[in-house]
């Protein structure tokens, strides 16, 4: 493992990892954490970035001037918190080595605006996109963490609206499940430097506060009946508590006969890929991801 790595892991245990938080507590704290991390932007030359503020659409746009292919990447922040902002070190990187562009949505936040608040303002952000003429078959839907299970819930609300699917999705360490695998969330809470198990519970009820609501598809889309889903690239490292999480997402969608290309790491770190370009583990398997992307024309 890289001395870089080893830093992100000692900084989100001592900055971001809590135990016992919940509520408004949990809320503040989760908050605090993203909102006051320091972002150094490297966005490689020649992307052009705009922030987009309109009805259809509020976000941040990073693109190259030809651009082949589009990424709508959803951020995460437990579905609680959030800035498109630390996001553009990511969003530069694929659009340059896609040839491409990003697009970085804000979406609203719980507890002001619960589930499916989020969904919904989601799949208003790929319509925009089909609105603005973009080829669906040239789209990647995309996002970490909560984004990941926002992408995740998106894909099968368009698949529900009879909208054309995209090329592809990429899920990284996505939170798919509102019923977490107990035995994995256990086993790797020790090991898991930025989120513990409690704070995935808690999480749980800040966003879907009504238990009915927690079987729905678009709340636990890692269970789901994928049927009809493009295919998928889904990263995880097996000692987060979200892993459980990505194998659910994985399953489902092979038992729909949907691709799935799997990236596992170990020792590494909740959402590593999106730690580019400081962490050398984080550069290599953006390259992979890219790389699938590429595939799925």
């Amino acid at each position: 493992m890289s001395i870089q790595a080893r830093l992100v892991k000692a900084f989100s245990r001592r900055a971001l990892r809590r135990e016992g938080l919940a509520g408004d507590r949990l809320v503040r704290h989760l908050r605090r954490a993203f909102n006051n991390t320091p972002v150094i932007r490297l966005i490689p030359r020649g992307i052009e970035t705009e922030r987009i503020d309109t009805l259809a659409f509020r976000g941040d746009y990073l693109g190259h001037s030809d651009p082949k292919v589009t990424v709508l990447f959803f951020h995460g922040g437990a579905y609680i918190a959030g800035e498109t902002r630390t996001y553009h070190n990511l969003a530069g990187r694929l659009a340059k080595q896609l040839q491409g562009e990003v697009y970085l949505p804000t979406y609203p936040f719980a507890p002001e605006h619960p589930f499916p608040a989020a969904v919904n303002r989601c799949l208003e952000a790929y319509k925009y996109l089909l609105d603005q003429g973009k080829d669906p078959a040239n789209i990647v839907i995309g996002g970490d963490s909560a984004g990941g299970g926002l992408s995740l819930a998106t894909l099968l609300h368009a698949r529900d609206k009879g909208l054309p699917m995209p090329r592809c999705g990429v899920l990284l360490s996505p939170g798919t499940n509102c019923f977490p695998n107990e035995e994995l969330l256990k086993r790797n809470d020790p090991t898991d430097d930025m989120l513990s198990a409690d704070t995935i519970r808690n999480v749980i009820e800040v966003y879907v506060p009504n238990p009915d609501d927690r079987s729905h598809p678009y709340a636990s889309p890692g269970t789901a009946d994928h049927t009809g889903l493009p295919p998928l690239m889904i990263t995880a490292c097996n000692e987060e508590v979200l892993y459980g999480d990505a194998l659910d997402a994985k399953a489902s969608a092979e038992k729909a006969g949907v691709p799935v290309e799997w990236l596992e790491r170990s020792g590494l770190f909740h959402v590593w890929p999106i730690f580019v370009p400081f962490v050398p583990e984080a550069n290599q398997d953006l390259k992979r991801i890219v790389q699938y992307i590429r595939r799925q024309r």
